[in-house]
């Protein structure tokens, strides 16, 4: 009887062996072939353009709707069988403003804009392949005290730091309205963006945008009747992505300059 029990357990301990084996081989078989397959974004340099529109509500002077635009020089590399997307801004501008506001984005904010990586998702099903890649939480003139940190509200907060090295607590944005010189806005932000869309035939990927959050505070300004906080609310409908393929040793002058097409 006892040998009878020994040789049961012994017979399920091999078949067990051979079910980790198999099931350890059927994993690397998946892996192997997922580092295999042909990826719609392989490893290089790529031009990322992001359109954001969203509408301003300004203290004194109404609401009005904008739009920016935002070019980025990105690497995609490969990572433990992972796509890893890294950008960095080159040029960052606004397109659309009200007759009576302007925003101007200083070379200095453009510069102080950090690099982000992040990993990116890539889906195929019968419609083709699905992009998604969120970027993470960007804080912009002052430094974060926890992942649900409140924005400062005064330019004395010991978070706020001159981010952009001009001199200026938080980070500098100019204002032009008629019949006033060009204001300034000393400003802290907080936002998250995600990016959602599709491979298209030329090999480019296109989608939209959204803001999982945004926030941002002015903690003062020149002239001081401008230190009110806009009211800024996100329009994912007309906010879309471009991310496309550029050559090898691409840069961000490279990328500012038109290309002249024949």
């Amino acid at each position: 009887m006892l040998r009878r029990i020994l040789r049961v357990e012994l017979q399920y301990r091999v078949h067990l062996m051979a079910w980790l084996l198999g099931a350890l081989l059927i994993g690397a078989g998946s892996s192997l072939l997922l580092a295999q397959e042909d990826s719609p974004l392989p490893p290089g340099s790529y031009r990322l353009e992001m359109i954001m529109a969203s509408t301003t509500r300004v203290p004194f002077f109404g609401s009005s709707k904008s739009a920016s635009k935002s070019i980025s020089l990105v690497e995609i590399r490969r990572e433990n069988n992972a796509l890893v997307q890294t950008h960095r801004v080159c040029d960052f501008r606004v397109l659309e403003d009200s007759k009576m506001i302007k925003m101007i984005f200083p070379e200095k904010f453009i510069a102080a804009l950090a690099g982000h990586t992040y990993p990116i998702q890539l889906e195929r099903n019968a419609q083709g392949w699905n992009y998604r890649a969120d970027l993470g939480v960007e804080r912009i003139g002052y430094r974060a005290s926890g992942a649900d940190d409140p924005l400062p509200t005064k330019a004395d907060d010991p978070a706020v730091f001159d981010w952009d090295d001009d001199g200026h607590p938080g980070a500098t944005l100019k204002i032009s309205i008629p019949l006033l010189p060009t204001g300034e806005l000393y400003v802290v932000q907080r936002g998250q963006s995600i990016l959602t869309g599709r491979l298209t035939q030329s090999g480019a990927i296109e989608g939209g945008i959204e803001v999982r959050n945004f926030a941002q505070r002015v903690l003062a300004a020149r002239p001081g009747f401008l230190a009110k906080s806009p009211e800024i609310e996100p329009n994912p409908k007309e906010s879309r992505f471009t991310l496309s393929p550029v050559a090898a040793g691409s840069t961000c002058e490279s990328l500012r300059t038109p290309e002249v097409k024949p």
